[in-house]
């Protein structure tokens, strides 16, 4: 298999390109990547006709609609200190203080995508000594894969929910 290229972005995404790429798919790429809105996108990999993997651009309303665990991962990217340690019952309650309501779910769900991140890798993991207590934090890969967006813009994704 050939080796695949990097490409790192000035917002810091960053795209895996084949060297197998169609013209059409590199054309696909380059209008992609000259758009203005890339700034408000995530990779992700999909097959062609062939069999071959190549990436393409997925909007911010792609990724808010794909499922809740791409919600929630959203909502800590852009809503929760990438420094600071965090459980479900923080998530819940800075939703309902930036929306007012429960869009994420109850922390029994927002437990369970959290647990499916860090399984992912995209949040790391630690348990406070002597309590049952899971705490979780940002990493680098969830810092990659979901794009910062503005208060406005997920005001906006709150209004197509």
């Amino acid at each position: 298999m050939a080796k695949l290229s990097v490409i790192k972005l000035p917002n810091g995404t960053t795209i895996e390109v084949s060297p197998d790429l169609s013209p059409e798919q590199i054309t696909a790429m380059i209008t992609a990547l000259t758009n203005p809105q890339i700034n408000q996108s995530m990779p992700v990999e999909e097959d062609n006709n062939e069999g071959r993997t190549f990436v393409r651009e997925r909007s911010i309303d792609e990724i808010w609609n794909t499922s809740k665990k791409e919600r929630v991962a959203l909502f800590i990217r852009n809503h929760i200190n990438e420094t600071l340690w965090f459980n479900a019952k923080d998530i819940q309650d800075q939703q309902l203080s930036i929306t007012g309501q429960l869009l994420l779910g109850e922390t029994s769900a927002i437990s369970t995508y959290l647990t499916r991140l860090f399984e992912s890798g995209h949040l790391d993991r630690t348990k406070e000594k002597n309590s049952r207590n899971v705490l979780f934090k940002s990493n680098y890969k969830l810092l990659e894969d979901y794009p910062a967006i503005s208060l406005d813009k997920f005001k906006e994704l709150l209004t197509i929910s």
